[in-house]
This record gives C-alpha cells, structure tokens and sequence, in this order.
C-alpha cells in the first residue's frame, strides 16, 4: 500500500505499519485488520492488513513505506 484508501474501507499514511496481502491470503476481506509480524534479517516488523495487492503473486506481500523501513 502506498497511502490512501485500501481494499479494507479506511485511509492510511505512507508512514503507517500497514501491508497488502495477495488475493489469496486477503481472502475476500477476511484478513483485514489482522496483524501480522514479519521477521527479516533479525528486524521485526508488526503490520496490519488494510489493502489487497491484486499483483502480488500467491503468498507475497505489499509492505508500506513505513512498515518497510522497520525492516531495511
């Protein structure tokens, strides 16, 4: 997600902890506003689900600006 309106009905800002999921993993709506921890290189990132990323290939995810930098 890069800011504005996601898949799951509200706002969020580049600088928000938030991620896409596949089609897949969204499931419809279902995933929305879970959260999920994402581990890289020994950093750690929790992340709400608030947008689908239709070209995300199955099992990939679309971090924000914000959740990204945690992780780099």
């Amino acid at each position: 997600p890069n800011g504005g309106l996601g898949a799951c009905g509200a706002p969020s800002q580049n600088s928000d902890l938030v991620v896409a999921l596949s089609a897949d993993q969204y499931a419809g709506g279902s995933n929305c506003w879970r959260h999920i921890g994402i581990h890289y290189q020994g950093r750690f990132v929790d992340a709400t689900v608030v947008d689908l990323c239709p070209g995300c290939a199955s099992g990939s995810i679309d971090l924000s600006p914000g959740a990204f930098q945690q992780l780099a």
